[in-house]
């Protein structure tokens, strides 16, 4: 049996997951790694440019890896962040001392340790059911940041890490993310497809931008963000806007040059999302939207504001969660009685 290490504490975090998780769980690594620990970071291939230029780890893993070559290590600590069966199927190949989250137990089933209960017992695996997961989840205060606190045991540092390479190369792509001399807005309204309730719906994000590009300052810039999945989205939005102002950065961006363009952006509007966590990483100050999901768990480190749903479903998780008072008019008061967009 090999260490990865001599003389210093081995972890190993196994985060699969959305990718915006994936971001916000990075936040803990420094704090980890000044602790003089060797970190291991096990997460899916499509996470790679996320974590890809993150100083505080010592060995980055991809799903494509063969996980038996993991049974000759040893951890010191391994964090199970995830509750896929396929993931958990592997942690007894582990070589270990303390285990912290999701496993399968003796009965064949998703368990979980009780030092991320409180985590766990939110989710779709609570030992709780379901109907008290669901309680537990809407009537929670406490953020995603405040509860890994615990957890890791020590302070969150939100921090994203690209190439300089990158960002020069999307300045020259989109050269209007150079100028110092407009004020620069980004609205993420989309959902990526999965979750359509989380998207911002498109006659109000239709008349969010209006209200952005008629609101007496001529600096204002607006532009769209999105992948794929807001191809049609986008192309409706900008066809439909008869004034300039009005930038789409397109659609095909790699991860690293979409955290590039978010960090270029003096604001952002985003639903709980990649780009919410992208912009929250790099310090952009924003201005996020909640339906389905908790406005509660998201820690915006003094950058953001926040609405919600008025709905009775808000922090359903529900896909179908009613979206409708997530209006324009709500975000654009929110967005103006504050002083982020003067300069």
């Amino acid at each position: 049996m090999s260490s990865l290490g001599v003389n210093v504490k081995n972890i190993l975090i196994i985060k699969f997951g959305a990718l915006g998780d994936v971001v916000r769980t990075s936040f803990f690594l420094k704090n980890l790694k000044l602790s003089g620990n060797r970190i291991v970071f096990l997460t899916h291939d499509n996470s790679l440019d996320l974590l890809r230029f993150n100083p505080y780890i010592d060995v980055l893993l991809l799903s494509s890896f063969s996980l038996e070559r993991l049974a000759g290590f040893y951890f010191d600590e391994v964090y199970s962040l995830d509750d896929e069966r396929e993931i958990l199927d592997m942690i007894p190949k582990l070589t270990y001392k303390t285990l912290h989250g999701a496993f399968i137990d003796d009965e064949n089933k998703i368990n979980y340790t009780d030092s991320l209960s409180y985590w766990f017992n939110m989710g779709l695996v609570s030992r709780l059911g379901k109907k008290h997961a669901d309680e537990l989840k809407k009537s929670n205060q406490l953020s995603h940041a405040k509860i890994f606190k615990a957890i890791f045991g020590g302070e969150a540092s939100p921090e994203f890490f690209n190439s300089g390479y990158i960002e020069g190369g999307i300045k020259e792509k989109i050269p209007l993310l150079r100028s110092n001399d407009i004020i620069k807005i980004g609205i993420n309204s989309g959902s990526g497809g999965r979750w359509e309730s989380k998207a911002l719906p498109i006659t109000e994000t239709l008349k969010l931008i209006n209200l952005l590009l008629t609101a007496g300052n001529a600096r204002i810039r607006v532009f769209l963000l999105g992948g794929d999945a807001e191809v049609e989205r986008h192309k409706y939005l900008y066809n439909s806007i008869e004034r300039e102002g009005l930038v789409d950065t397109g659609n095909s961006n790699s991860l690293l040059e979409f955290a590039a363009i978010i960090k270029a952006m003096d604001f952002i509007i985003s639903s709980d999302s990649l780009a919410l966590h992208l912009a929250i990483a790099q310090g952009v100050k924003n201005l996020s939207f909640y339906a389905p999901t908790s406005a509660a768990e998201i820690e915006t480190f003094g950058t953001g504001l926040k609405i919600h749903s008025l709905s009775e479903d808000y922090c359903s998780y529900k896909k179908d969660t009613d979206n409708s008072t997530i209006t324009a008019e709500r975000l654009f008061v929110k967005l103006i009685s504050n002083l982020w967009i003067e300069k």
